[in-house]
């Protein structure tokens, strides 16, 4: 596995210097916005030099009319003779008309542009907020992440050819810009129109050219170190702003300190848009966030606060990663994204558990909740990628924003600072950022840094280790077979989440498997596993075994029966004497998920749950019942019954929990409620009849969509809640629609789906939100209207970063028949998939893989629950 991970990055070498032919030095840009002329004009100058003779000088641009460009030698005193063109690759082509060839050495070249001022989620582009009184006003934002800084300037769009940007913007008086410094001047241009000029950025990537243009209000704290950090906010909302500028301050101050190295910038402002495509954008010191997102007050759930605190320390962290320290292309998206991710809890624990009933294990778990869970469900499919990957164009550079980016990226940073230690790992990423800052930085550069605190394991080096687990597709599940009372026996291979899949291709697949295991008589063992097969031996009775010590190696386990038996036995007896909370989450996940894959049958994997009533951890029941949910759904008619029996039992005995007063428990509460309205557990049934009565008497009475979509189900009150929904606006109307979905009214369901498109009901990022929740009721409905209406979807998010994949994943990966899916692939394969092409995929790996499963393991599951009743 050593030469591979070796290759592979010379690999990524070689794509990387192919593209890096040009050296920009410093861009100016002059844009002039004005939001009811519906377009904005530009002139861009940029310096820089060439490094490779060449007949042809590429640039980026995309959808703009160039007007002028004039080429100069060195600083402007001579004009070389250009032709520019366009092609289909978002390229703008310069080539001299004397038929000569540019030389290696420095140029000027000055543009003049203009473009469409859109209603879009991407480049320079046009939202408004409505006040209270309702007056509309403009605002005009930009997202460039990850090549849309080429919609708003000519440009060399790629993360590396890093620059200095001296930005300035000629708008209305009555409109203020702010953008990634602080603002140099203002000047009167003419009669009620001024230039904004701000100071000159330190060098950084175009994706990072950011302003804001509005009449938002400003709400400004220090650091400790004297950096201003501003929110600009609705009027009347400053209120809502206080957890958001707390955090962002906080999350600065303790980036600072964790890495060795000073906010880099004087400021750092912060602005909720009404309308933004993703959650949050790191712009060098202008964080971009989505207004729903941010926003708090003393009615927030307090999972939500907890949320916008990590939306918020994940945009911090990229102060650093990815900002200061950039990467040397979207191939190591991977390495600002996961650091961003993994870093996030840490930056907020102390905040968030200072004066509240968080815990530490509330951040703790959530870190395992956002990353290694889902990660570990994402990563198993055929269709998945390496955290390391090459990216070619500019669709899939914005599908590589993905959980195998994101979660399963923090996922390995944090298997490598559970390995080392905290203090090692600490050190190491200080390092990192230091040495590379203002520079960029590839996946080498980052694990020979790592390397410099010592080795992973005895003699395994650091770069060894993880850049095995970086480059390789998928990830290990671990076999364990007891040989004897003092022998086990233990074998690697690739999991993917297919009924007995076999893959020759993978056969000599190895991860360097780093085993922690903990015994019934509670020795601790590690070693570390690069072969197919190891033996482990013990010099005494070790009893049952416990592979990877709370979850925090990237790897499944798949037991042996008879040391399920073992640990299905203990957990009954006393489940907390020998696992911890993140033992049991993860025994929970591997063997649920090996029973889905028929490694496990599903009668041993139901033992395993038996003890639940008794669990009071969130984590352990969000696993098993997130596991079983998905069982449910591919279940016939004539299991469904018995399986809806058994889990109504079991739900009912956790009712009688005694739980603390933690955000777990809170969490917990609400699932249980959540799932004992599916089950139809008396107590959870009787207090929604009681929630519902007083919200129909009282609409500002707190509910959730799930007690409005037993309304809706199973009492009939569907009229109501689309009454309430036509006087309600976002955000407060998205518990109406959500729970209408649960409608069987064929009626209904259109009206929902037609208005998301044609009504105001949600913000632009929102608008498929409504398609997404009726396809978890009527997945075959929600179908065919996406496919009726594919072009709209399309059109408007086909080019984002995660919704457009969000859309195919939802849509398809609800579907529940081969017949249904087939329509899809058959449909969905003659489209243009733009951003969601490998989330379609996965979505049929996953659908394919429950029908599967259905036909091979339904019937042991239906044995076991007619000879293994809940109440027995």
């Amino acid at each position: 596995w050593r030469v591979l991970s070796v290759c592979y990055l010379l690999f990524l070498s070689v794509v990387l210097s192919a593209i890096s032919h040009v050296k920009p030095e410093r861009y100016t840009l002059m844009f002039s916005v004005y939001p009811e002329s519906g377009i904005f004009t530009g002139n861009t100058d940029i310096q820089f030099n060439l490094l490779t003779e060449t007949k042809d000088l590429t640039l980026n641009s995309k959808d703009l009319k160039i007007v002028r460009i004039v080429l100069y030698k060195g600083k402007g005193r001579e004009i070389i003779p250009v032709k520019f063109s366009n092609n289909d690759k978002e390229e703008l082509i310069l080539t001299r008309t004397d038929g000569k060839k540019f030389r290696t050495e420095s140029y000027l070249l000055r543009m003049q542009y203009r473009a469409e001022l859109k209603r879009e989620l991407n480049g320079i582009y046009l939202t408004e907020y409505t006040t209270e009184d309702g007056e509309v006003h403009p605002l005009v934002a930009t997202h460039f992440e990850p090549t849309h800084a080429r919609k708003a300037f000519p440009c060399f769009d790629q993360p590396q050819l890093k620059a200095e940007f001296t930005i300035m913007v000629d708008h209305l008086t009555r409109y203020r810009v702010i953008s990634n410094m602080p603002k140099k001047n203002d000047r009167a241009v003419r009669s009620e129109t001024i230039r904004s000029e701000f100071i000159t950025t330190p060098a950084m990537s175009t994706y990072l050219v950011a302003f804001v243009m509005s009449d938002l209000e400003e709400t400004t704290v220090m650091t400790s170190r004297g950096v201003a950090v501003s929110v600009y906010n609705r009027p009347g909302k400053k209120a809502a702003t206080q957890v958001g500028l707390e955090t962002v301050k906080q999350s600065v101050e303790f980036f600072e300190n964790y890495l060795g190295r000073v906010f880099p910038l004087p400021k750092l402002d912060v602005v909720p848009l009404p309308d933004f495509a993703i959650g949050g954008m790191e712009n060098w010191g202008l964080i971009t966030i989505r207004e729903d997102m941010f926003y708090t007050d003393v009615d927030t759930p307090p999972e939500a606060v907890i949320l916008t605190r990590a939306i918020l320390a994940h945009e911090v962290a990229h102060m650093w990663f990815g900002d200061l320290v950039s990467i040397t292309s979207w191939n190591n998206l991977w390495l600002k994204e996961g650091a961003a991710n993994m870093l996030m809890y840490p930056a907020i624990e102390q905040l968030i558990t200072k004066g509240t009933h968080t815990t530490v294990s509330d951040i703790k778990n959530s870190l395992l909740q956002v990353s290694r869970f889902p990660a570990l469900e994402y990563d198993s499919v055929l269709n998945t990628h390496p955290v390391a990957m090459n990216i070619s164009d500019p669709a899939e550079a914005a599908a590589a924003f993905d959980a195998i980016s994101y979660s399963k990226s923090a996922a390995l940073l944090d298997m490598l600072r559970s390995a080392i230690g905290d203090s090692r790992f600490r050190a190491g990423v200080g390092k990192y950022v230091r040495k590379f800052q203002y520079g960029s930085a590839s996946l080498e550069d980052f694990l020979k840094t790592m390397d410099t605190t010592g080795p992973v394991y005895r003699d395994v080096k650091i770069s060894d280790f993880m850049g095995s687990w970086l480059t390789k597709t998928g990830y290990p599940v671990v076999a364990v077979t007891k040989l004897n009372g003092r022998k086990y026996r233990l074998t690697q291979s690739r999991f993917v989440n297919k009924p007995n899949f076999k893959d020759n291709k993978t056969v000599r697949k190895r991860w360097p498997v780093m085993v922690t295991l903990r015994t019934e008589r509670r020795k601790v063992h590690k070693f570390m596993m690069n072969g197919r097969t190891k033996i482990v031996s013990f010099n005494y009775d070790p009893g049952f075994i416990k592979i990877n010590i709370n979850s925090t190696m990237f790897f499944r386990v798949n037991y042996d029966l008879q040391t399920i038996r073992g640990i299905a036995e203990q957990l009954e007896a006393d489940h907390e004497r020998y696992f911890t909370e993140d033992d049991r989450a993860g025994l929970v996940s591997d063997v649920l998920t090996m029973a889905t894959v028929n490694k496990c049958p599903m009668s041993y994997a139901m033992s395993i749950i038996r003890y639940l009533p008794k669990e009071t951890s969130y984590m352990v029941w969000d696993q098993a019942l997130t596991k079983l949910s998905s069982v449910r759904d591919s279940l016939s008619n004539r299991t469904k019954p018995l399986f809806d029996s058994y889990m109504k039992e079991l739900i009912t005995k956790a009712y009688g929990l005694d739980l603390t007063n933690s955000i777990s428990s809170e969490l917990l509460i609400n699932q249980l409620y959540y799932y004992g309205l599916i089950y139809k557990v008396p107590q959870a049934v009787q207090t929604a009849e009681e929630d519902f009565a007083e919200w129909e008497k009282d609409d500002n009475y707190q509910v959730t969509s799930v007690v409005l979509s037993y309304g809706v189900s199973d009492l009939g009150k569907e009229d109501l809640i689309w009454e309430r929904l036509l006087e309600t606006s976002y955000p407060y109307n998205q518990e109406y629609y959500r729970s209408l979905c649960a409608t069987n009214n064929p009626e209904m369901i259109s009206k929902l789906l037609e208005g998301s498109l044609k009504n105001d009901w949600v913000p632009l990022q929102n608008k498929y939100d409504i398609l997404n929740a009726v396809s978890s009721y009527h997945p075959t409905a929600a179908f065919k209207f996406l496919k009726d209406n594919y072009k709209t979807y399309y059109d408007l998010y086909g080019e984002t970063q995660f919704n457009f994949g969000n859309i195919l994943h939802t849509v398809v990966g609800n579907l529940k028949t081969r017949l249904d899916l087939e329509e899809a692939i058959n449909f969905l394969e003659t489209q243009n998939l733009g951003t969601g092409d490998r989330a379609f995929r996965i979505a049929v790996d996953e659908v394919s893989s429950l029908l599967d499963w259905r036909d091979c393991c339904e019937e042991d599951l239906r044995d076991y629950l007619i000879t293994h009743p809940a109440s027995s």
